[in-house]
């Protein structure tokens, strides 16, 4: 791990192994190249979000870029409304030395892969297929089947998965909202008759569960209208009573995205009978052509979410801007 005086500490969640690392340090340093930024960008991951605060430390105690601007981690918005991603002030996030974080645009950066559906069917397209015993030693992955691959087919499949999955995401949706945070309190259990529940009954059980919560790990009060910003930023009524009425943009950046991703995975082997389907080489292939594509909704967002917080970066010996 690098440390420098002039870096910018960015962390980021996952593994040093895996390949959303390298997108990250793509991206980053062409949107900090692309603006004229003369600041030295060091991206770390941290394994999880909770390893944050004490990553944060070690920016804090190296650079003085970050005695102008916190430590910057970008995190999974997951669930949060948007009222639980506010943050507090620059200063006040500098003077207790915590990290300022910023969330993505959608559920997880897996969502961003879903919006690349005509890239996918392109990357099927081009795999040569199967005819006999000719391909048998010669290619590692091919196709079964001589079916040509569309981006309307591959969204087809994903929006057949959100509404047979809407019940299941509605229920992590609350039970994440209602533990986001209970450090230590138990997994909350899905109650048996759930499903069967009006909204005015599932309600009256979160408001419930979450009062018993506060008790057990002596939490300050949530919101008692945390329920209602849930409901009203996603439309879990309509969607629950009337699947086929699902807003197919809306589910791709508030559903999980790591799921749909596996499901749509699934799909392409089901309808294409590829041999030896690598959904991580994908996924390599993807970010890699992601990650300098500065007009993918992904580069967008990331670029959002740093620039705001760059223009006031600052340094002792002179800006760090051109």
């Amino acid at each position: 791990m690098q440390v420098s005086k002039q870096a910018l500490y960015i962390l980021v969640e996952g593994e040093d192994n895996s390949p959303e690392l390298a997108f990250f340090k793509r991206s980053i340093r062409k949107i900090i190249t692309d603006k004229g930024l003369s600041i030295i960008p060091n991206v770390i991951e941290v394994g999880s979000s909770s390893a944050f605060a004490s990553m944060a430390q070690l920016g804090y105690r190296h650079s003085k870029i970050h005695q102008s601007i916190p430590v910057l981690a970008i995190a999974d918005s997951d669930y949060r409304t948007h009222l639980a991603k506010q943050s507090e002030p620059n200063h006040k996030l500098i003077s207790d030395k915590k990290p300022k974080i910023l969330y993505w645009d959608r559920h997880e950066w897996e969502n961003y892969l879903l919006e690349e559906t005509d890239f996918i069917a392109a990357w099927i397209n081009q795999m040569p297929v199967k005819k006999g015993t000719a391909l048998s030693n010669r290619a590692k992955c091919y196709r079964k089947i001589e079916k040509q691959a569309s981006q309307i087919i591959l969204d087809n499949c994903l929006e057949q998965y959100f509404r047979q999955s809407v019940k299941a995401e509605y229920w992590e949706c609350l039970k994440f909202n209602l533990a986001i945070q209970i450090k230590k309190y138990p997994s909350i259990k899905k109650p048996v008759d759930f499903d069967h529940k009006t909204i005015t009954q599932v309600k009256e059980w979160f408001l419930n569960e979450a009062v018993k919560s506060e008790r057990v790990v002596k939490l300050k009060p949530k919101p008692p209208h945390l329920f209602d910003e849930i409901m009203t930023e996603i439309p879990w009524e309509t969607w629950l009573n009337q699947p086929h009425l699902i807003q197919f943009n809306k589910a791709k950046q508030r559903f999980q995205g790591k799921e749909a991703f596996n499901q749509l995975c699934q799909c392409i082997q089901d309808e294409f009978g590829i041999h030896n389907f690598e959904k991580e080489l994908l996924i390599q292939e993807m970010l890699g052509n992601l990650a300098t594509n500065s007009s993918s909704i992904i580069f967008m967002d990331l670029q959002n979410l740093l620039l705001s917080e760059l223009a006031n970066v600052t340094y002792d010996q002179g800006s760090f801007l051109k």
